[in-house]
């Protein structure tokens, strides 16, 4: 049986607390007497490629262990997001999601460009942003890096990256089982984890979920609550010992999400200022051609669109996500080879107008695939010069349509895009004496992208099509320098500049004109750059620790979609994003602990001399937690509450009238859990959004000449209870 002691609970209870903080702080009890009796524990992270302890680590790293996600059931990138400072998510109704850093993110609109914030998952880049959205299963920690990484992290990690670790067998029997029951929208859920030995060096470990979340916003036309979400997902992971100390570990992930409904509202012209809190709505009758569906060729590609009813609207997402990662030992070096496969297919039915005038209906339906290869070697640390040198390859495919039947008429956009691109990357530490640092990277990549379009604009002929097809070539070199000062044992200072990239983007939208994408100088908008500079200090106290950043990122060309009358419009344009944060850990008492973090940003569109969109000006999230005295034999309680808040702020792109109630005023969130836990089982009781908070997180003027608007409903409270069994 496996055995959880108190030290253990109380070390796992405070790493799942730390994610208010860009670093972590996880402290065993033996003794809760006397605060003497007290052992740190340090936390190892991965972020720079080696193993570290994390306060040592410089930079903002927050680290989210599995108490936590558990505690205020973070399943999913949304709820993880919505627990960091200087950050934010939102995924519009049909399904494109946007996480933005320190105010920077690629907007839900443009389905092709790429992301300025990474995901990797085991080491390994999800490519597209809808893999956002896949259900959080079985995770053993999720890391979040702030700021520019793409020395290490390379494309697309401009403000930041997530890594997202799962479990992996640990060579003896073991496992779980988790069930759960939602009692405000009557959402259930399961989860489970097994590890297996086979042999004595081939472990095995099988993960599944399957899980039903009820809708909150009432659909009166068709008669059901939206959104309503089915997730099913199973992992099987592989950890092999050679006789010649290689660790070999492979993955396969399959996961199907189905979502029918949209849990969005529509407010008309004069009955507004803000989003008030409407959570039903009825939407006008289909347009005439989504009565008829679609099919036809264009210049030899079947370009196809199914018959939409209002009760077809929702969406499905396809992953299989495949992985194997060989650790080599070379001497005192270790080479590390992570090969990934990725495969997803996206269908959604989406509405965007609800009433009429235009009424509009649209349909995406993408298919992606992408093979990326990464080998590094890895030199020991400790060392008066500590390296990583390694190669990256990755070549992506993605096919998309996007439809849209308005009224009796139809348009849509076709791309058919190939890229592949390889880089070269090395960091280095050099210690220039005991207690300072010089860290340097580059990394340098070239980059191919070929794509082919074809559209029918709302002003043409049914048959009047065109195509365009365009490629472009770049390289690009990016880099960063920081200095690391250990000014005590204590007190680590730190300061650093450093640059990336995220290449140019395929626009994509609904054209009114074929005109309006074949015509164009290009079919890519820019290359987006920036410029980060930021300092820091991280200071351990006795009883906890303080730490603080602040930055100063300079984008250009930053990558935007936005909305105009229900169109998609993709444009550039140079944006400003300067701020602080703070953190803090602190013991109050021997069985309470508080985690603070706090941020402060300024973010501007400096073209347009504009605010951002999904860039509150200030953000705090603080978590109190009570671990109990032994109440009965091998029987203790937790007790977590946290209280999450976030300015006005805009949900959407701010330049002209058309966008003026985009803005969601403050919101302060209050999420709680009790839990009584023993070796063997655990019965837990949590809420989020305790008082009922009533906002959107996504909206957009609705297509027409009047200024109605579009909004995303945010989920209100939701009280559950879960049950685990560990063996």
């Amino acid at each position: 049986m496996k055995v959880i002691n108190k030290s253990n609970l109380m070390a796992y209870s405070l790493l799942s607390l730390s994610i208010a903080s860009p670093s972590a702080y996880v402290a065993a009890q033996e003794s809760k007497k006397a605060k003497n009796d007290r052992e740190e524990m340090e936390v190892i992270v991965t972020v720079n490629k080696r193993k570290e302890s994390l306060l040592k680590v410089s930079g903002s790293v927050q680290v989210m262990g599995e108490n936590l996600l558990q505690d205020f059931k973070l399943d999913d990138m949304d709820a993880v997001v919505d627990f960091i400072p200087n950050a934010t998510f939102s995924a519009a109704p049909s399904g494109t999601p946007v996480l933005a850093i320190r105010g920077i993110g690629t907007r839900a609109g443009g389905a092709m460009l790429e992301q300025d914030v990474g995901l990797f998952i085991d080491g390994v880049w999800a490519g597209r942003n809808n893999q956002m959205q896949a259900g959080l299963m079985d995770i053993e920690a999720i890391e979040v890096l702030k700021g520019t990484q793409a020395t290490l992290y390379g494309r697309n990690a401009l403000v930041g990256v997530v890594s997202v670790t799962t479990k992996k067998p640990e060579g003896e029997l073991e496992g779980n089982v988790k069930a759960g029951y939602e009692f405000e929208n009557s959402s259930t859920s399961i989860e489970g984890g097994l590890s297996l030995p086979i042999t004595d060096d081939f472990s095995v470990r099988i993960a599944g979920m399957h899980e039903e979340i009820g809708g909150w916003v009432k659909n009166e036309g068709v008669g059901r609550d939206e959104a309503e979400n089915t997730n099913d997902s199973i992992r099987l992971t592989g950890v092999y010992y050679t006789d010649a100390e290689w660790i070999v570990t492979g993955k396969v992930q399959v996961t199907e999400q189905e979502q029918i409904g949209n849990s969005a509202v529509r407010l008309l012209e004069g009955t507004f200022t803000e989003y008030d809190g409407t959570d039903s709505y009825t939407p006008a009758a289909e347009p005439a051609a989504a009565l008829l569906g679609y099919s036809e060729n264009a210049f030899g590609v079947d370009i196809n669109a199914p018959v939409i009813l209002n009760s077809d609207i929702g969406s499905q997402r396809d992953f299989v996500d495949t992985s194997l990662q060989l650790d080599i030992p070379m001497g005192e070096h270790t080479l590390t080879a992570i090969s990934g496969f990725n495969q997803m297919d996206y269908q959604s039915a989406f509405d965007p107008s609800i009433l009429g005038g235009p009424r509009v209906v649209s349909w995406y339906d993408e298919d992606y695939e992408q093979f990326s290869q990464e080998l590094r070697l890895t030199s020991p640390s400790g060392e008066n010069f500590d390296y990583i040198v390694g190669l990256f390859y990755v070549q992506q495919t993605i096919d998309r349509l996007t439809f849209q039947y308005l009224n009796d008429d139809k348009r849509f956009w076709y791309g058919e895009q190939d890229m592949d691109a390889i880089s070269a990357f090395a960091s280095g530490t050099y210690r220039l004496n005991d207690d300072t640092r010089l860290i340097a990277g580059l990394r340098y990549t070239q980059e191919n992208k070929d794509a082919d379009i074809i559209v029918l604009g709302s002003n043409e002929d049914p048959d009047e099509f065109a195509q365009a097809s365009d490629s472009v070539d770049e390289n690009t070199l990016d880099g960063s320098l920081t200095l690391e000062w250990s000014a005590s044992d204590a007190l680590l200072l730190y300061a650093g500049v450093a640059t990336g990239s995220k290449r140019p983007g395929l626009a994509s939208g609904n054209p009114v004109n074929n005109a309006d994408f074949v015509n164009s100088t290009s079919l890519f908008i820019p290359t987006e750059e920036i410029v980060t500079i930021e300092a820091g200090f991280k200071y351990q106290l006795e009883n906890g620790y303080i730490n603080s950043s602040i930055f100063d990122m300079d984008i250009s060309d930053f990558q935007n979609a936005g909305f105009s009358n229900g169109n998609i419009v993709i444009s550039s344009f140079d944006v400003k994003s300067r701020g602080i944060e703070i953190d803090s850990f602190y013991y109050l008492t021997d069985s309470i602990t508080m985690v603070t973090g706090l941020g402060f940003m300024d973010v501007e569109d400096t073209t347009n001399d504009a605010d951002v969109s999904g860039a509150p000006k200030f953000s705090a999230n603080m978590t109190f937690t009570y671990e109990s005295e032994e109440l009965a034999d091998d029987l203790y309680m937790r007790a977590s509450v946290n209280i999450n808040h976030k300015s006005s702020h805009w949900l959407n792109e701010t330049s002209g009238e058309s966008n003026q109630f985009n803005e969601i005023d403050a919101v302060t969130l209050l999420n709680a859990n009790i839990s009584l836990i023993n070796s063997a089982y655990k019965v837990a009781l949590y809420t989020k959004n305790l008082t009922d908070e009533e906002y959107a997180d996504f909206s957009f003027n609705a297509p027409g000449a009047n200024n109605d608007y579009y909004f995303s409903v945010a989920q209100g409270r939701t009280i559950g209870v879960e049950a685990s069994y560990f063996f």
